[in-house]
């Protein structure tokens, strides 16, 4: 039986680690053609090692930089005639950032990727898809681009980016996907709840805070990257062909308590 991306052409950013290298995982076993782009060497050839399939490219790339951006849809599409799906996993936190930044350097970095890096990579893969008149763009976001941090998680003051820089991915994907319905590209956005990946890592690891934020779920757990992934691939398949323009939340209730 033929895989739900059975000759479709994908791209996932952030694709070494975490949610992204979850999705990359699944589009190949549903038998998509995927390339995988990170900024990490090191984690990109360990997804080789550990995934020997002919269908999976890697590059390592910074998707803030348009140069890089171009080139590497444009390679892609030389060498494969299309691409259809991009979902952008690539995103960093301020945790995630050297203690010796400043605050504007911290707030300058988690912009450049989460919003710059998806805003470039999608200007990159709509003028690819547009050649064959379809097309599907996953934005990974969150549900703190949606709701605030909860007084009870020491994670804000109000001026984290975080947050702040999902919640314009969210609007980024609303006005794309509305703008770009009548082309038949749908662009949709994944708000995970807290997931277990090497940005929550610090989170999970303190026992306290771990135990709050499983109180935050309804489902009184964290979630897998491969739970989100599982979303991502719906969004991406021709199963959600009436979907665009839309945020939706994987959260294990968190958004709705």
């Amino acid at each position: 039986m033929p895989g739900r991306l059975e000759g479709k052409v994908a791209i996932v950013t952030g694709g070494a680690s975490g949610i992204g290298r979850a999705t990359v995982v699944r589009f190949l076993a549903e038998g998509a053609h995927v390339l995988a782009t990170d900024i990490d060497q090191s984690a990109l050839d360990a997804l080789r090692r550990t995934n020997n399939n002919e269908q999976l490219q890697i590059h390592k790339a910074d998707i803030a930089e348009r140069d890089q951006c171009d080139a590497l849809v444009n390679a892609l599409v030389e060498q494969t005639g299309r691409l259809d799906i991009l979902v952008n996993s690539a995103g960093i936190t301020p945790r995630s950032l050297d203690d010796s930044l400043s605050f504007d350097e911290k707030w300058d970095a988690v912009i450049r990727v989460n919003m710059k890096g998806t805003l470039l990579m999608s200007h990159a893969a709509v003028e690819a898809m547009r050649r064959n008149a379809s097309g599907a763009i996953i934005n990974l976001a969150s549900i703190m681009g949606l709701v605030a941090y909860h007084p009870d998680l020491p994670l804000s003051d109000g001026f984290n980016p975080y947050p702040h820089s999902k919640g314009g991915v969210i609007q980024m994907t609303r006005d794309l996907g509305v703008r770009l319905a009548p082309e038949n590209i749908r662009v949709n956005a994944v708000c995970p709840g807290f997931t277990y990946t090497a940005l929550t890592a610090g989170l999970s690891e303190s026992p306290d805070l771990h135990e709050t934020l499983k109180r935050r779920h309804p489902m009184g757990r964290l979630g897998e990257p491969e739970e989100i992934a599982n979303v991502i691939l719906f969004l991406a398949s021709d199963e959600a062909s009436f979907v665009t323009a839309t945020a939706l939340p994987v959260d294990g209730g968190y958004t709705a308590s």
